[in-house]
Parts: C-alpha cells; structure tokens; sequence
C-alpha cells in the first residue's frame, strides 16, 4: 500500500488549538481507491455493489484514515496532473453521539471490497451516501480492521472514563 498523506484544509477540524490540544493520530493510508455513485436507499435496506457502475468509478482517490479525539477521519483525496492534490470527500465518524458505525460505514452484502460511507463535502455543508471499493480484498481488510480498530480503543476508553468517575465517587 502506499498513497499520499499530505494535510489538508478540514474547515474547523483544522483550528491550531485542536490540533495541539487533541491526540491525532494517523492510521491508514492507502491508494487507489475508487469512489462510486450509489442509489438512496430506504432504511434498512442494504447496499450492493452490483448497482453501481463498477467499471466506471466517479473518482479515484488516495484514502486516509486519522483519529483526531473521538472523532476518524477518512479522507479521500485526488490528484490532477499538474496541479495539487485536492480533497474529494470527508466521512466525519462520530460514534460518540446517538449514531453507531453502520451510520457512517456499511459493508455491501455482494462483495467483501466494497463499502458504503457517508460523506461531506470540505465545510460539512452538503451529505452524501457514496461507494467505497478496493483493488484487492487485503486492501477492504486493512480498512474494515482500522474501523474496528477504532470501535474497540473507543470502547475501552469509554470504559476506563466511567470506571475513574466511579472510582471518585
């Protein structure tokens, strides 16, 4: 795997006294991977990778994955010739809120290198539910482990805040 991990403008995310007051840490980094355009789905209904243009992705991209507090970060990224790269998507995953991963992140139930993610635009301001697929099956792995990866440290955190506040008591 290899890819560019370059910074980029994240909006607020970016804020000098975030940066220094939050741990940041960067956890996967992988290219290419191909952006897809997937249709709305109802609730519950899942997604599947046989509805989508597999042959003609919306945008190939370098994936990053960065953990800033509780918040991850998946960013995708793409480079014209000539000029520099620039941000396609951000999937802002906040599971420490009322929604849990599969809000954020789904696993498609034809294929085990494809996902749907929930994205953003740079500001936050437009949404949207877009396809996430890989060249190999090793490289879906990676990326389902550094999600789960994620889950399992938040959760023991969570754990280790609620045991000291009981211990104060």
């Amino acid at each position: 795997m290899s890819g560019t991990m370059d910074d980029f403008d994240m909006g607020l995310l970016d804020d000098k006294t975030y940066l220094v007051a939050v741990l940041r840490q960067k956890m996967l980094g992988m290219y290419p991977v191909f952006m897809y355009r997937t249709k709305p789905k109802i609730e519950g209904e899942e997604y599947l990778a046989d509805e989508w243009n597999l042959r003609k992705p919306l945008k190939e991209c370098s994936l990053r994955i960065e953990r800033r507090g509780e918040l991850l970060l998946i960013v995708f990224t793409y480079k014209n010739p000539g000029s520099p790269p620039a941000l396609f998507a951000v999937s802002k995953v906040d599971i420490s809120s009322e929604r849990n991963m599969d809000y954020y992140i789904k696993p498609v139930g034809d294929s085990s290198r494809y996902f749907a993610i929930r994205v953003t635009d740079q500001h936050g301001e437009r949404e949207a539910v877009v396809g996430l697929g890989f060249r190999e099956r090793e490289e879906a792995a990676d990326f389902n482990q550094c999600i789960i990866n994620f889950q399992n440290a938040f959760a023991r955190e969570r754990l280790g805040k609620a045991g000291e506040m009981a211990h104060q008591e």
